[in-house]
């Protein structure tokens, strides 16, 4: 063959080659562009992959109809299925998972030691996990949302009730990184303290939340009368931080629970009788939020509701404290 048609031959198996190896490679695991995952629904098991539930676009709630309100969206009540752990005899909070699909997270009030107790949509117990160096004083809610740069996935675990003021307004918030109970040994590795005091003297709170749109924790006093509102910083840098008063709110009942959706546009808080939510404009604050009119989604009733999570979905969780509670959805009507 002459030369210049042996440069072409070369060149072309150069160019096949080149092909062939990125397309290898946007077959490799890890290089794949991300895809929306399943999200186990209630009376499913949950699976031990860690495959994320988050995604980069949820899913988009139902449109409102003019004068309809956020609380219009939901209906029906299902029994999902009861907590099977007889050690979780206190479920004072609970969280979904953003990182083990169908797994829900909840803990004890003030007993039974610093653990999470990690469950799924139907109540099967997926073990209890050790937060080393941690003291569980009296530990109330439970939320999952990302660190301080809005990116990741965290389970922060409130110990902020203090239901005889003897705690001179400080309370602390434990950070552990979402994981799927499968992988863990036992225990938490990684357990970052974030300790605060309140600006005005005591309180006692038995709500967090953490907004994702301006990544921060929300506190929410359990007061009656008037419900106080604080936001405070995702940074740890080891020493006590002030917590900011936001808002005040009055719902005429005490505040036992507390989570915002996903996207950060629906804000629940709930008390034993009672879920309120207010709808979260685009561009608007949590304290904006918090300056409209709550409305009042479907409560189950409950021998002690302390308890409400958001799924991915817009659907919203429940369980009461006591042994082998039942574990409620709330799913958004189509």
């Amino acid at each position: 063959m002459r030369k210049p048609t042996l440069w072409l031959i070369a060149i072309a198996a150069l160019v096949i080659v080149v092909v062939s190896v990125t397309r290898i490679a946007d077959e490799e695991p890890g290089l794949a562009s991300p895809v929306e995952t399943t999200v186990a629904q209630s009376g499913s098991s949950a699976p031990t992959t860690n495959t994320p539930e988050t995604t980069t676009t949820l899913p988009q709630a139902p449109p409102l109809a003019p004068g309809a309100s956020v609380c219009d969206r939901y209906e029906s009540i299902l029994s999902a299925g009861t907590v099977e752990s007889p050690d979780l005899v206190e479920a004072s909070g609970l969280a979904r998972s953003r990182v083990a699909p169908g797994v829900l997270w909840s803990h004890n009030d003030s007993r039974g030691g610093a653990r999470l107790f990690a469950f799924d949509t139907e109540g099967n117990d997926l073990g209890a996990f050790e937060l080393p160096g941690t003291f569980a004083f009296d530990w109330e809610d439970i939320a999952a949302g990302p660190g301080p740069d809005g990116s990741g996935s965290y389970i922060y675990v409130g110990d902020i009730g203090d239901n005889f003021s003897i705690r001179s307004g400080q309370i602390t918030i434990y950070r552990v990184p979402d994981s799927d109970p499968g992988v863990l040994d036992g225990e938490f590795t990684e357990v970052v303290p974030l300790p605060y005091r309140y600006p005005d003297g005591v309180h006692n709170a038995e709500a967090i939340f953490v907004d994702p749109i301006e990544p921060a924790i929300y506190v929410v006093t359990k007061d009656k009368e008037l419900a106080s509102i604080f936001r405070g910083s995702l940074e740890s840098t080891g020493n006590e931080t002030d917590l900011e008063l936001v808002g005040t709110v009055f719902l005429d009942a005490e505040v036992s629970a507390g989570d915002i959706s996903w996207d950060g546009h629906v804000i629940a808080l709930r008390g034993y009788q009672t879920v309120w939510m207010w709808n979260r404009p685009t561009g608007a604050s949590v304290a904006d939020a918090f300056n409209s009119e709550p409305c009042t989604a479907p409560s189950p009733e409950e021998r002690q509701g302390e308890a409400i999570a958001f799924d991915r979905d817009l659907g919203y969780w429940t369980v009461s404290e006591g042994t082998g509670p039942t574990i409620y959805s709330i799913p958004v009507e189509p």
